[in-house]
Formats: C-alpha cells, structure tokens, sequence
C-alpha cells in the first residue's frame, strides 16, 4: 500500500513540478516590450507588431506580407529587399499569438485572422489595393480575405499554402480532440511551449546554400524570445482547434472565379504542406501563375528567399503592368 501511494505521489510530482516551475518561469505578455525597429499598432485585441518598408523607387504598390502557423514575419527579411528594389512598400507583421504581437486570449479563428488584417491595413490608413503575400497557413487567411474584400486586393500570391492537407486530417483530428479537453491544452500551453513545430532546437534550415537566407542562429533567436511569454503555444492550439488548415479547398475554388491576378510557389520536397496540393490548386484556380522549387522544402521563405524573393518580384510586376 505505501508502495502505491508513494508510486502515485511519485507520478503527481512528475506532471505537476513542471508546470509549476514553467508558470513561474514564462512572463506575462502584457509585458512584451517592442524592439528598436517596428511599431505597434494598436488594435482591438492588443498590439499587432509590424514594420514597414518603404522603396527608395516607389512606383505607389503596397505588399503586404502574411507570415504561417508558428515562425513570425522575422521569415521575410530576404525577401522583402527584392520587393523594395521592384519598386514597392512592403508591410509585414507578426499574427497575434506570435513574435511581439500582444497573446490575446480569445479562439483563433480564421475570422479572427481576416478581421485582424483588415484592422491592420485600416489603421495603416491604406486605401488603395494592395498585393497580398501568404506563406503557409498565411495562404488561406489572404485567400479568405480576398474573397471577402475583393476591392481591396490587387493580387494574391501564395507559398506553400495550405488548405490541400485532406490526407492528414484524419489523424489530426484525433489529437485535434485530446487537445479540446482544457486541463489539456492548458498543460501543454504552459510546459511544453515549443510544441506543435517550433522550438529553439527542434527549426532547422534545410539548406544553406543561398547566401540571403536566415541565419540559424537569428531564427533561434527569435523564437527563443517568442517562447518568454505565456500565449504563444495557447495561440497554435487554440488556432489548430479552430481553424480548418487541412481542407479550405471550396475557398480556392470561389477565389478562382473571381479572376484576381493569382501566383504560388512550392517547394517539391515540402515535409509540412504536401507538394500535391498544387496540381489541386491549379485546378481550383486555372490562371494561376506558379513555379516550382525543386528539392525545395516548407522553409524555402527564409531559407531560399533570392529564389522566393525573385519569383514574387516578377509576378507582382506583371500583374502591375498588366493593369
């Protein structure tokens, strides 16, 4: 009997030890303090972090860049040179949840997304239409915007979007409904807060051969800072709950007839977003312009951003010159 009891208590420290000591440790995100570049802008739900580009040949083009499930807008910093040098401001933010945007705690759903990037370009005071950039999960939020606010869009331009992802999901939903439970999500938000794709050392670059790319040690850096604060972890799971990642095809589909000028890239060796998913996109949305990246995988935003960088430049032209 004090066998058991001591083998029960014995467990009870294993779990509750570390979610103590993680409590204690993780800070309050009311405190996270803005870096010298950037700005906040101070939105309904707390502050969105984000910077602004501006283009020493401005040809009076807007991009707006919309970053993925987990790594914030610090992926764009190769890209955004070769958009600047085209001719075009850029903007690029961290979701809230992520870098050094405020952890709201509210369900992070794609309206929630939608809604925060009209905010955003409301609060920036832009009026005309702007290009619109989605990486990863980025993809189905301008997509679903788009369709919601055609008139404010230029161009919809994708990187290894998801929303074709149907053979996972079945999987998914299974740890989808162990997560539901809240004493779950709860733990696991506050003792394991680099799950779910993310952490100091589990992000590694799949390449280094493209001299652009995000340094190692810059990309642990930032997530390592991301990760200080309590929210972070809340807002993946809270995301991965309710927000369809896995099927958004029908949105595609009705983006598609609206005939707004369209590009995606992919790589063919994406490990996170399968590679099929495109001949399905092309289909949903035949006049999309894409290429492919050959051995390229789901990092190739910030670890092959001269490829990335260059495609985008171009189609963004052509769809400026074409008007």
């Amino acid at each position: 009997m004090n066998y058991f009891l001591f083998s029960v208590f014995l467990i009870l420290v294993i779990i509750f030890v570390p979610y103590i000591y993680s409590s204690i440790k993780l800070k309050n995100p009311s405190k996270i303090v803005k870096p010298e570049y950037g700005k906040f802008a101070e939105l309904k739900n707390g502050n969105i972090f984000y910077q602004e580009f501006t283009s020493s040949n401005p040809i009076g083009q807007i991009v707006v860049l919309v970053h993925g499930f987990s790594t914030p807008s610090i992926v764009w910093k190769g890209i955004i040179p070769y958009l600047t040098d085209a001719g075009y401001d850029v903007v690029a933010y961290d979701h809230y949840g992520r870098g050094y945007s405020s952890r709201p705690k509210v369900d992070y759903t794609k309206d929630f997304y939608i809604s925060t990037l009209l905010e955003l370009i409301d609060y920036l005071k832009i009026e005309q239409k702007v290009h619109l950039v989605g990486y990863s999960m980025g993809g189905p939020i301008v997509g679903y915007f788009a369709n919601e606010n055609p008139d404010k869009v230029r161009s919809v331009n994708f990187i290894a979007p998801a929303g074709y992802m149907f053979k996972r999901k079945s999987q998914s939903n299974f740890y989808l409904k162990i997560l539901n439970f809240s004493f779950v999500s709860k733990y696991i938000s506050i003792v394991f807060p680099s799950l779910m794709y993310g952490g100091n050392s589990s992000i590694e670059l799949s390449t280094e051969e493209d001299e652009n790319r995000l340094s190692q040690n810059e990309l642990h850096k930032v997530y390592k800072e991301q990760m200080k604060y309590e929210g972070f972890t809340r807002s993946l799971i809270s995301t991965a709950s309710n927000f369809n990642l896995f099927n958004t095809q029908k949105m595609y589909q009705e983006l598609g007839m609206k005939k707004i000028d369209a590009s995606v890239i992919w790589g063919d060796e994406d490990e996170i977003v399968p590679f099929d998913g495109l001949s399905y996109l092309k289909s949903d949305y035949p006049e999309i312009n894409y290429k492919v990246v050959e051995k390229g995988h789901h990092d190739l935003t910030y670890a092959l951003p001269s490829i990335v960088g260059k495609f985008l430049s171009q189609q963004l032209q052509s769809f400026s010159n074409s008007e």
